[in-house]
């Protein structure tokens, strides 16, 4: 018989109490327990934007006042002409040095859509 004598028939209270405790320690363990595998692939949450204009600084100088920290993950996204892709790449190509001199390794993003360079410097969690 479940439960003890002088329970007076609560032996299934205390049943249902076993199985609530397992069910949240089941629930516990699924719901904040570790990253996904598809996490890696989400874009981090940006915390400064560059915009490559006339008046803007030299990537290299507006990295070096971010102040890199742990974590910190650059994204060079540069608009293309599909006729002319090989402009768009060497672009890129120089902002990507630029930003390696300053201790950034960026990954670079081409999209055609003939868009202004821009940077994204964001942290992971």
């Amino acid at each position: 018989m479940i439960g003890h004598a002088k329970a007076g028939g609560a032996g299934w209270a205390i049943m249902l109490a076993d199985l609530a405790l397992i069910l949240f320690i089941v629930t516990a363990s699924y719901a904040g327990g570790g990253k996904s595998s598809d996490a890696s692939n989400l874009d981090p949450i940006p915390q400064a934007i560059y915009r490559a204009s006339p008046d803007a600084p030299p990537i290299a100088d507006w990295i070096a006042a971010q102040g890199l920290g742990k974590g910190a993950r650059l994204q060079i996204t540069m608009g293309y002409d599909p006729a002319h892709p090989e402009t768009a790449m060497s672009a890129a190509a120089a902002l990507a040095a630029q930003a390696v001199a300053a201790g950034a390794v960026p990954r670079i993003v081409l999209q055609p859509d003939g868009g202004q360079p821009s940077a994204v410097l964001a942290y992971d969690g």
